[in-house]
C-alpha cells in the first residue's frame, strides 16, 4: 500500500482522471448538502426525487470545470492559481444552476433545487476540491524523491511583493528543495514582523544571528530597482559569510509575465563594480547626433558595438559600422537588423583607398574611431601591426575626416597611453599626439574645421580579452585562476558607462581636448579573482587555486589616467575631466609618422620601437626585450 501511494504521488495524474474525480467530489458535495438540510431523504436514505436535481448540478459543474480548465493543473504543484480556478469554476457553475432554478420556478411555480442547497453545496464543493489538491500535494511532498536531500536554505533580500512571489515560487517547486528561513529589508518599519510565517530582519543584521542550521545557504536579491551601492553592500556581506548570492531578472524578462524560479541567476562581478547611473545631457547629445551620418570604426568590438547601440537611440540619419572582423560584424548586423539606419561596411582602416571610398560615399558628420589593437602582450611581439593600425590607421582616418569636412572626430584612447610601458600604449599615445596636433594646426588656419576630441579611460568590464571573461573560463574549468602579480591593480568601468561618456565627451568637445573619465577606485586583480571564486560558490585553496604567473611583457603594476606633466580641469559632468597635455608641433609629428609609414615594410621591429620612443619620450619599456633601447637612448 505504501509503495502504491509513493507511485501515485510521484506520477502526474491524467487530466481526465482529475476531471472525473472532481465530478465525484461534486456528487458527494451535493449529497452532503442535501443531508445537512434534510432534503430528498427518507427513512431508508435519499429518495429517487434527487436524481434529476443531481443531474442538473453535475452538468453545470462539468461546464464550469471545462470553462476554467481547473482540472489541468498538476496536483503535486498546486498553487494559489489553482485555488482561483476552482473558485471561478464553482461560481460559474453555481450561477448556471441558479439561473435554471429561477427559470424553472418562473415557468412551473415549483423548485428543482432549493436556494439553500445551492449555496451550501457551492461552499462545501470549494472546500473539498481545494482540500483534495492540497492533500495530494502534501502526500507528494511526503514521498518526494527530493525529501531526503538537505534543504537549501534561502534568505530573501526584499520583503515586498516580489520577495513574496519568489518565496512562493521557490517553496512551491519540490524539485528545488528550498526553504526560506529569513527576509532582509532596509525598511525599519518591517523589522521584527513576519511575512508568510518568516521573520523580517534588518539588512544590517549579523548573519550569524539568522536561523540558519545547515551549510547550504543562498541569498536571493528580490528588489527590482536596487541602487548599486545597496546591491554591492549586501553582496559583499554575503560573500564574507560564504553565502552564495543570486538575483532575479527584471519583470520584463519573466516568462509570459510570470516569475519562474529557474530564472534566478548568480550575480556577476560587474554587480560589485557598478556605480550610480550616469546622468547624461541627452538633449544636447540628441541635438548633435539627430539626423546625422555617424561612422563608427572598430564597430564589431566591445566599445564600438556599444557606441553603435547607444547612437541609435538618438535617431541618426545613417549609422555606418566599419570593421574588418567579418564574423563579429555579422553578429552585430543580426542584432540590429530591424534598424533601417544601419549600414555594415567591411574594411581595414589602414587601407587609404578603401577608407576614401567610405567617406566619399557616406560623407559622415561624426566619426567615432574605436578600431585598434589593444592586447598588450600580443602587440609587444608584433610592433609592426600595433603601429600600422593604431598609428597609421588613425592618421589615415583623421586625414580623410579633414578632407571630407567631418564635423567631429572622436578618438577612443586608453589609460595605457599614459607613461606607456608597452608598445600598445605607446602606439595609442602617438595616435593621441597626431589628432591633437592636427586639431591645433586646423584651429590656427581656419575657424571652421574638423574638431578632434580624444577620450581616455581604463579597462571595461566584459570587453573582448579582458581579465573577467578569462577568470570566468578558468573557474568553469576548475582552475587554477592565473594572476600575473599579487599587487597588480586596474581601473574598471562597465562598457555602457564608458560609451555613454564617450558620446557626451564627443558632443561637448570643442576640439583639441583629451577627456579622461572618473574610473573610481583602482581594483586589485587578485581581490577581483577571489570575489569571482566566492560568487561561483567555491572556496579558494579548497576548490580552486590562484596561481601567480609573473608580469607579462610590457605590463605594469598600476595604470594611470594622467602623466606627471598633466593636470585636469572639470566639466559640467563630474565624471568627465579635461587633461591639460603638452602640445606637439603638427609638422614635426606628421613628418616623423609619414616617413615611418613610407619605410614601414623595410624597417626592423627594433627600429620601429626606437622611433616610437623618440616620439613619446615618457615611453619606457617594462618587462620587455626593448628595455635595452631605453638605455641606448639615455646614453645617446
Amino acid at each position: 500500500m505504501l509503495v502504491n501511494l509513493k507511485k501515485i504521488a510521484q506520477k502526474n495524474t491524467p487530466r481526465w482522471v482529475i476531471l472525473l474525480f472532481d465530478l465525484f467530489i461534486a456528487t458527494f458535495s451535493f449529497l452532503l448538502a442535501s443531508y445537512i438540510l434534510d432534503v430528498y431523504s427518507t427513512e431508508y436514505g435519499f429518495s429517487s426525487n434527487m436524481m434529476y436535481p443531481l443531474f442538473v448540478v453535475l452538468i453545470f459543474r462539468a461546464k464550469g470545470f471545462l470553462i476554467t480548465r481547473s482540472y489541468t493543473g498538476i496536483l503535486k504543484y498546486t498553487s494559489t492559481q489553482d485555488a482561483v480556478r476552482i473558485f471561478f469554476a464553482v461560481i460559474i457553475s453555481t450561477a448556471g444552476i441558479s439561473l435554471v432554478e429561477i427559470l424553472y420556478r418562473f415557468a412551473t411555480g415549483s423548485h428543482i433545487l432549493q436556494p439553500e442547497i445551492i449555496v451550501i453545496d457551492a461552499f462545501i464543493l470549494v472546500c473539498l476540491l481545494s482540500a483534495f489538491r492540497i492533500s495530494f500535494k502534501l502526500m507528494y511532498n511526503h514521498y518526494s524523491p527530493y525529501k531526503s536531500l538537505e534543504k537549501k536554505q534561502i534568505i530573501i533580500y526584499g520583503a515586498g511583493e516580489t520577495g513574496v512571489l519568489v518565496k512562493r515560487s521557490l517553496e512551491g517547486d519540490p524539485k528545488l528543495n528550498s526553504k526560506v528561513v529569513a527576509f532582509l529589508d532596509d525598511n525599519a518599519k518591517l523589522h521584527g514582523k513576519t511575512l508568510e510565517g518568516v521573520k523580517i530582519h534588518s539588512a544590517d543584521i549579523d548573519f550569524n544571528q539568522l536561523p540558519i542550521n545547515g551549510k547550504v545557504v543562498e541569498l536571493v536579491i528580490a528588489i527590482q530597482q536596487l541602487k548599486p551601492w545597496r546591491k554591492k553592500r549586501i553582496i559583499e556581506k554575503s560573500l564574507a559569510f560564504n553565502i552564495a548570492v543570486k538575483t532575479i531578472p527584471s519583470v520584463g524578462k519573466w516568462f509570459n509575465g510570470e516569475f519562474n524560479p529557474r530564472q534566478i541567476k548568480k550575480v556577476k562581478i560587474e554587480d560589485l563594480l557598478q556605480r550610480d547611473p550616469i546622468q547624461l545631457d541627452k538633449e544636447t547629445i540628441s541635438s548633435e547626433l539627430n539626423d546625422k551620418v555617424i561612422l563608427v570604426t572598430g564597430a564589431a568590438g566591445s566599445i564600438g558595438s556599444e557606441i553603435a547601440r547607444q547612437s541609435l537611440a538618438f535617431n541618426p540619419r545613417k549609422l555606418v559600422l566599419l570593421d574588418q572582423a567579418e564574423s563579429a560584424l555579422y553578429d552585430l548586423q543580426n542584432e540590429l537588423k530591424n534598424s533601417t539606419q544601419v549600414e555594415i561596411v567591411i574594411a581595414d582602416v589602414c587601407n587609404p583607398a578603401r577608407v576614401k571610398k567610405v567617406f566619399e560615399y557616406f560623407n559622415p558628420s561624426y566619426v567615432f574611431h574605436a578600431a585598434a589593437y589593444k592586447h598588450v602582450p600580443l602587440m609587444e611581439n608584433n610592433p609592426y601591426e600595433a603601429i600600422n593600425t593604431n598609428v597609421f590607421g588613425t592618421q589615415n582616418l583623421a586625414n580623410m575626416a579633414v578632407a571630407y569636412k567631418v564635423e567631429k572626430f572622436v578618438y577612443v584612447s586608453t589609460d595605457k597611453a599614459v607613461n606607456p610601458t608597452n608598445i600598445m600604449g605607446a602606439s595609442k599615445r602617438i595616435g593621441e599626439i597626431y589628432v591633437q596636433s592636427l586639431n591645433e594646426k586646423l584651429r590656427l588656419e581656419t575657424d571652421i574645421h574638423t574638431k578632434f576630441i580624444t577620450t581616455r579611460f581604463g579597462n571595461v568590464l566584459g570587453s573582448n580579452g579582458s581579465v573577467i571573461p578569462l577568470f570566468e573560463r578558468q573557474i568553469e574549468e576548475g582552475g587554477p585562476v592565473t594572476v600575473t602579480h599579487p599587487d597588480i591593480t586596474r581601473y574598471f568601468m562597465t562598457i555602457p558607462e564608458a560609451c555613454q561618456l564617450v558620446l557626451e565627451a564627443g558632443v561637448m568637445g570643442k576640439g583639441g581636448e583629451i577627456y579622461i573619465f572618473d574610473m573610481g577606485e583602482s581594483v586589485k586583480i587578485v581581490d577581483l579573482a577571489r570575489k569571482m571564486i566566492r560568487l561561483s560558490g567555491l572556496d579558494e585553496g579548497k576548490d580552486i587555486d590562484i596561481v601567480y604567473t609573473g608580469l607579462r611583457p610590457g605590463e605594469k603594476l598600476k595604470e594611470e589616467l594622467l602623466s606627471d606633466k598633466e593636470n585636469t580641469i572639470g566639466t559640467h559632468n563630474p565624471k568627465i575631466m579635461i587633461a591639460k597635455v603638452p602640445q606637439y608641433n603638427y609638422l614635426e609629428v606628421n613628418e616623423v609618422i609619414s616617413k615611418l609609414y613610407k619605410e614601414k615594410d623595410t624597417l626592423t621591429n627594433r627600429f620601429l620601437v626606437k622611433t616610437m620612443k623618440r616620439i613619446v619620450p615618457e615611453y619606457v619599456s617594462n618587462n620587455s626585450i626593448y628595455e635595452e633601447l631605453d638605455k641606448q637612448l639615455i646614453d645617446s
